[in-house]
């Protein structure tokens, strides 16, 4: 019986052309651009000082704040690092699969990267949407019609996007 076996060893530079495409490249996810400012107040919270004019338009807005009150606490909602954190084994596990495609030249490595930054975005918004906690004040719910802290247009949410640098 005899055996015969043939070896492509021509796979290697397109595996390197692939890693060397990939080489450097980060996917970044956040909020950019006009709903940064927002999500940067719900991601680490914020105090603000309260104003004579300021506690005037609020008691004309039916919220009555006691003279001792000198500031409004929005409390800290990490959904972006929370979101990220949730996700990322996920993501990791997906990317890995992907790879393989990648360094056999069947996907480029910019689809990669999309789809990476993709997946994260998703991964992120859900975690958004279904934060309850810490809740918001009566009073921002009764305006807002709706208890779920980050969720009121849908534009800080939907601002959620990704980039590849």
């Amino acid at each position: 019986m005899k055996i015969k076996w043939t070896t492509k060893k021509d796979q290697f530079p397109k595996m390197q052309q692939a890693i060397a495409e990939l080489n450097g490249k980060k996917v970044q996810v956040g909020v950019f651009g006009e709903q940064a400012w927002l999500a940067g107040i719900h991601e680490y919270g914020c105090k603000i000082e309260v104003t004579d004019k300021m506690r005037a338009y609020l008691h004309g807005q039916g919220l009555h704040l006691k003279d001792s009150t000198k500031f409004i606490t929005i409390p800290e909602r990490a959904f972006l690092r929370n979101g990220y954190d949730e996700g990322k084994q996920e993501v990791v596990e997906d990317a890995e699969t992907l790879l393989s495609e990648v360094l056999a030249g069947n996907l480029s490595s910019e689809f990669l990267l999309g789809q990476i930054g993709q997946w994260m975005v998703s991964h992120i918004r859900d975690y958004a949407t279904a934060l309850d906690a810490p809740a918001n004040h009566p009073f921002t719910v009764e305006r807002k019609g709706s208890s779920k802290p980050l969720v009121d247009t849908g534009d800080m949410i939907g601002a959620i996007s990704y980039e590849v640098n």
